[in-house]
């Protein structure tokens, strides 16, 4: 049965994508901020014209308030994020929202289409397995049939299993990404929503996909250790202590530059993962930083920071052009079935310059 009731949570949702507040949308709108107010609590239902301005300055489709998806708010058990404590809430439930769209548009797009992956996401609890969380880390390498050593493409390994990475600016570099698994529904994909921001090095990345992936497989809910344990499960998946251990005796910087290029993580996380396994003692662990930070006075510029580029998702940009190649959508409709209006933020924001030279 179609919904044909006005939904005040997409309102909402629709606010807070665009990090407008309630004052933000009433001026948009030229009503008070009572109004809003009102009928985002569902006490008033909006006017046509109302209504009107809301498709117009939000862009969104009209049908797109009438959905009846459920939206996770603020603070939601199946959010989970690596953020900066000064990371304001404002911003934090503009990316909020902006993860319940993704959940969105991936239902939609998966509707039409039938995807087989390679295997699959479980929930594990450290206390159900010998060796606690590093073991977990080993086993999803194991059952993923990953390779020893370095992990050559970690955002290929899960979408993989299913789970869709999606890039995004984020508008801020004070968080790296959010991830989410509403795994009480059957169909339902973990998904990695990550900030795409230039200045995020690509080896800072791939510890944040691999840190909010520990956050997915771990944590069905919040806990005061959870980053602790997200932080020990990325340091087993991506630097395995049996295979990575031998290498960090004798360390220099020389040889974490080398090391850096094959394992494809920070100097940083090198040096955390010898201290770990106890190859460096806390002096020269102080040494190493210091050698770091040498000439900095805001945050470490590491070596072949930039030189390598980020791994690209692919998967939700499969599906996009699945629709747009297969199944003949228009721009016009793809854009309107991801509840978007703005053909030109579509182009830019869903289909971004690659996205571009595969559809046309």
């Amino acid at each position: 049965m179609v919904e044909t009731r006005f939904n005040p949570e997409m309102l909402i949702l629709a606010r807070e994508s665009w990090g407008f507040s309630q004052t933000d949308l009433a001026d948009l709108v030229a009503v008070n901020q009572g109004t809003i107010s009102r009928i985002e609590a569902g006490l008033l239902p909006p006017s046509d014209d109302v209504l009107k301005s809301f498709v117009e300055k939000l862009e969104f489709p009209d049908y797109f308030f009438w959905q009846s998806d459920k939206v996770y708010g603020f603070n939601s058990t199946v959010f989970f994020h690596r953020k900066r404590q000064s990371l304001a809430d404002r911003v934090l439930r503009r990316l909020h929202a902006q993860m319940n769209l993704c959940r969105m548009r991936v239902d939609r797009l998966t509707r039409s289409i039938q995807t087989e992956v390679d295997f699959k996401f479980l929930r594990m609890d450290p206390s159900e397995y010998d060796g606690g969380i590093a073991a977990i880390a080993r086993l999803v390498r194991s059952t993923w049939m990953l390779p020893s050593g370095p992990i050559r493409n970690l955002t290929q390994a899960i979408e993989e299993a299913g789970g869709v990475v999606i890039e995004f600016d984020f508008g801020t570099k004070q968080a790296d990404a959010i991830s989410e698994w509403v795994d009480d529904k059957k169909e339902s994909r973990p998904i990695f929503l990550v900030n795409s921001n230039s200045d995020i090095p690509w080896d800072r990345r791939r510890l944040t996909i691999a840190h909010e992936l520990g956050h997915i497989v771990l944590h069905k809910f919040p806990h005061p250790k959870m980053e602790e344990e997200a932080n020990e499960f990325a340091a087993e998946f991506l630097m395995p202590r049996r295979e990575i251990k031998p290498s960090l005796y004798g360390l220099t910087m020389a040889k974490l530059v080398d090391l850096k290029r094959t394992w494809k993580v920070s100097i940083q996380a090198l040096i955390e993962r010898a201290f770990q396994l106890k190859t460096i003692t806390e002096y020269q662990r102080k040494l190493f930083y210091m050698n770091l930070n040498r000439g900095s006075r805001t945050r470490v510029h590491e070596p072949l920071e930039y030189e390598y580029p980020p791994e690209r998702p692919e998967l939700f940009l499969r599906l996009v052009r699945t629709h747009l190649q297969a199944l003949g959508y228009s721009i016009k409709e793809l854009a309107l079935l991801l509840f978007m209006t703005n053909e030109q933020r579509f182009r830019v924001e869903i289909l971004g310059e690659r996205g571009l030279s595969l559809v046309g």
